[in-house]
C-alpha cells in the first residue's frame, strides 16, 4: 500500500472561497439541491402516472471561526498562520469586491477548476445592510482541492449566491464563530454544469 496517495475530498485538504476570497477558518460547508416534483394522477390508476419537476432551489450553510482583525495592531503577538499581520479579519464586511472567483467559469459555462472567470459582482455584506438591499448583489461560492502542485481542483461551486440569514456566538469554552445560510441559483458539481432550464428574463 506505500506510495499510495489519499485520493478522498477530506476537510483538512479542501478551501473554500467566497466573493473570491479565500476564507480562513472556514467551516461545516454544506450545500442542497432541492428538485420539487409533483405526480399526476388519473381516473381509474391508484399509482401515479410520472413524476414531474416544478422547481429547483439551491441553499446551504457554512461556518467561520472569527479571528481579530489586524491582530498584530490590535493584540499584539504574531497572526494567525496564512494571515497577514494588518488583514481586516474575516467577518463578512472583509469579504471585498471582486469580478472573479479562483476556480470561477465564464458566463457560458464550464466546470469548477475549468479556468475562466465567475460572472460575480460580490459585495455580500450589503446583503445585511437594510439601506444597501436593494443595490447588492450576488456571487460565487467555491469549493476547492489543493493538488500536490499547488493547482486548485474544483469540486463544488455555488452560482449567484446571496446570504439569508447570519449568526454570531461565543461562549467562555470556545472561539467565536460566524455561522451564514445562503441561497443560490445553480449548484455544479466537478463533472457537471447547472444549465438555465429556459428564457427568464435574466437570460434576455
Amino acid at each position: 500500500m506505500s506510495g499510495i496517495k489519499p485520493f478522498f475530498v477530506t476537510g483538512d485538504k479542501v478551501r473554500l472561497v467566497v466573493n473570491g476570497k479565500i476564507m480562513a477558518f472556514a467551516t461545516d460547508f454544506q450545500a442542497s439541491v432541492q428538485v420539487l416534483t409533483q405526480t399526476p394522477h388519473v381516473l381509474g390508476m391508484y399509482e401515479g402516472t410520472s413524476v414531474e419537476p416544478l422547481g429547483y432551489n439551491v441553499g446551504g450553510s457554512f461556518s467561520i471561526v472569527r479571528y481579530v482583525k489586524n491582530a498584530k495592531g490590535n493584540i499584539g503577538g504574531t497572526a494567525p498562520n496564512g494571515v497577514q499581520d494588518a488583514d481586516n479579519g474575516n467577518g463578512i464586511g472583509s469579504w471585498g469586491n471582486t469580478a472573479a472567483g479562483v476556480l470561477g467559469v465564464l458566463a457560458g459555462g464550464g466546470l469548477p477548476g475549468s479556468g475562466g472567470s465567475s460572472a460575480q459582482d460580490g459585495r455580500a455584506n450589503e446583503d445585511l445592510n437594510p439601506a444597501t438591499f436593494t443595490q447588492g448583489t450576488s456571487f460565487d461560492i467555491e469549493v476547492f482541492q489543493d493538488q500536490p502542485n499547488g493547482s486548485p481542483l474544483g469540486v463544488v461551486r455555488i452560482r449567484s449566491a446571496r446570504i439569508s440569514k447570519a449568526d454570531f456566538s461565543v461562549n467562555k469554552k470556545s472561539a467565536a464563530m460566524d455561522r451564514f445560510e445562503f441561497v443560490g441559483l445553480y449548484l455544479d458539481g466537478d463533472n457537471f454544469y447547472a444549465q438555465s432550464s429556459g428564457g427568464g428574463q435574466q437570460n434576455q
